[in-house]
């Protein structure tokens, strides 16, 4: 009977791993011949960016103590950061690697992608590694432990340590102290490249994009500009690799945006009005109001899912692969219902529910991301927030946008998630656009289009979505809660329009009149559905406007929103809603009884008690105006 023998394709001598990928069954005789020489070396092999910039990087630790890389999000940044390890320990600068993570589960992913790459073995949320291990993998969050991070500190001086920061950009100090913390335990644990005094072997920082923060939010690892006009400073980068090399590396997809058209009607608080209209020629800040609030519309959300599970298909058909789409919702009230949503249509189109629900408020949402990941048919996932940053499925090619952040960062790391290419696409040599539907209000299709453009941008932006409303003659403070002045009553799903993105920055906009009249033709091709929009923009660039619409037809032109005063039971009930929002918060913040506040709100406004249903709107505005005059100032004395 054979024997086999557990052979190392790297042998050990050269510090070949243990890992899967590193053995192969031999028969005895041909392992005991091979003895401690390589058979090959499995590991993955570097990318052309890579060789590139690991020079730079390299020189820069060696020089500086400290190296930045923007590189975007798919580009392969934890197997750089393994090459720039092992290019420092065979250099004798390091002999070990930490790794700090903003997300706990990040520290698993980046443990099993150097172990299968690169053959590397992290201990995770450890300060000391096992003997034989490489280093540890840990969060940013377990730093500001004062025995972690003494611990950690012990460990770094004994052994040279290269320390690599996974989107540093995290450490900028905030002021509600979090990120605070962070950054000072780091600065603690790796010194200040301003003061030039490094406490590690070396620092590779590791972000996504540039970025451009105040001076008090400057990191203490990332070199920068002097402060520019506004005293704003930039942080500089030793090595980069932008969204338009990856594409046309076929490393990532590029991006079909498709814009879907909507009616709204919103109720502005603030002018006591309704405006009426498209949502892209709605102001901004009405528009970010409004599709904060539409998926909690039923006829919107049916026509969004509809869109997404249609464009799901036809990346499905397109591949025969079990691609998958990701709903972002602006709350988890709206994700629980996209959720629903799309088993309802999945059953209407009599097939098996394939939704997935991922928000923090559900306990083993982390587990329900990695089941959503590995599972080996198609999906939909449908979360907040959770499925952004670092968040590793390839097989995600369609996403649903139905969220109103608008900063850079976070509309890049979600547009991310749709981008990267799989097996399946490398082996018929044709990849699938990135397929993004979302409402076409013009801000957020801006950030979309935009996302090939390098990023300078706040760090963090403040949120918008509600503003409080100014009365004459009432001072400017806001010490008491913030009022919603935007309201969305109403939302009606209209047409869908495509816009193909090209690598120069440009885009192209197909109108669905012009994919039907090309269906036939295009079919009768076999080009698959989902690639159509794409030759119908390459038409129009080669070919001309022309050949696409007739010259004497007439465009369809954006159309100005109605605006209408509100009548005096809308006006009322607006005025009502804010004085009902501002008891609410003193049931919780103040020191009387609301009933007390209440009389006290009536008889500012002379309305009679239990009266307020058939108050004026001239006596309600007397009312609101006393309230928040009192609960202001109630938050000023406290």
């Amino acid at each position: 009977m054979e024997t086999f023998h557990r052979s190392h394709l790297r042998s050990r001598k050269h510090d070949g791993s243990d890992h899967e990928t590193n053995l192969e069954a031999w028969c005895s005789r041909c392992n005991l011949t091979l003895q401690s020489r390589d058979a090959r070396d499995p590991r993955v092999l570097p990318r052309e960016w890579q060789m590139r910039e690991l020079d730079k990087i390299v020189g820069a630790i060696t020089r500086t103590g400290a190296a930045t890389l923007s590189a975007a999000p798919g580009a392969g940044k934890t197997i750089f950061t393994a090459l720039v390890f092992e290019a420092l320990r065979d250099a004798g600068i390091a002999a070990r690697l930490m790794v700090v993570v903003p997300r706990r589960g990040l520290a698993e992913q980046w443990m099993d992608a150097l172990a299968q790459s690169r053959h590397l073995q992290l201990k995770p949320h450890s300060a000391i590694e096992r003997p034989g291990q490489h280093g540890v993998v840990v969060t940013y969050q377990s730093l500001p432990n004062r025995d972690q991070l003494r611990a950690h500190l012990l460990q770094t001086r004994h052994v040279p340590t290269l320390l690599a920061l996974d989107e540093v950009h995290h450490l900028a100090r905030d002021a509600d102290g979090t990120h605070r913390s962070w950054a000072d335990a780091i600065n603690e644990l790796a010194g200040d490249v301003e003061g030039q005094h490094i406490n590690v072997a070396g620092i590779l920082n590791l972000s996504g994009t540039l970025w451009r923060s105040a001076r008090a939010e400057r990191i203490s690892t990332v070199r920068y500009t002097p402060p520019d006009a506004d005293g704003k400073i930039i942080s500089l980068v030793d090595g980069s690799v932008t969204v338009e090399e990856l594409i046309r590396e076929g490393l990532l997809r590029s991006i079909d945006l498709y814009r879907l058209g909507s009616r709204v009607s919103v109720a502005d608080y603030r002018e006591l009005q309704i405006v009426e209209g498209n949502l892209a020629d709605v102001d901004d800040k009405a528009a970010r109001a409004a599709v904060a609030r539409l998926g909690a519309i039923d006829s919107w959300r049916s026509a969004f899912v509809s869109s997404v599970l249609d464009k799901l298909e036809q990346a499905h058909r397109a591949t025969s692969h079990h691609v998958k789409a990701l709903i972002v919702a602006s709350r988890q009230d709206h994700a629980t219902e996209f959720r629903n949503e799309v088993d309802r249509q999945m059953r209407r189109r009599g097939l098996q529910p394939l939704a997935a629900l991922a928000i923090s408020d559900e306990d083993d949402a982390q587990r329900t991301l990695e089941n959503f990941r590995q599972q080996q048919r198609v999906g939909v996932l449908c979360t907040v927030d959770m499925a952004g940053e670092g968040y590793d499925c390839p097989d995600i090619a369609v996403l649903g946008y139905a969220s109103n952040k608008l900063t850079p960062l976070y509309v890049r790391q979600v547009c991310a998630r749709a981008m990267r290419v799989t097996d399946r696409e490398r082996e018929l040599g044709a990849t699938l656009p990135a397929i993004v539907v979302l409402p076409d209000a013009p801000a957020l299709v801006e950030q979309f289009l935009a996302y090939m453009a390098p990023a300078l941008h706040e760090v963090r932006i403040a949120d918008e979505e509600t503003v409080r409303r100014p009365i004459e003659g009432e001072g400017t403070g806001t010490a008491g809660p913030r009022l919603q002045r935007f309201v969305l009553t109403g939302a009606e799903a209209e047409v869908e329009t495509v816009t193909v993105s090209f690598l120069d920055g440009t885009h192209e906009n197909i109108d669905p009149s012009e994919l039907a009249a090309a269906a036939r033709e295009l079919e009768l091709v076999n080009m698959p559905e989902v690639y159509r929009p794409r030759a119908l923009a390459f038409h129009r660039r080669t070919l001309g406007e022309l050949l696409v619409r007739r010259p004497f037809d007439v465009a369809v032109r954006s159309t100005e929103p109605t605006v209408t005063e509100a009548n005096v039971e809308q006006q009322c009930e607006m005025l009502q809603t804010q004085i009902h929002q501002l008891e609410r918060w003193w049931v919780v913040q103040g020191n009387t009884p609301v009933s007390h506040f209440a009389t006290l709100v009536n008889q500012a406004g002379g309305i009679r008690a239990g009266h307020r249903a058939s108050a004026s709107p001239a006596e309600l505005e007397k009312a609101l105006r006393f309230a928040r005059q009192y609960v202001d100032t109630f938050q000023k004395g406290r």
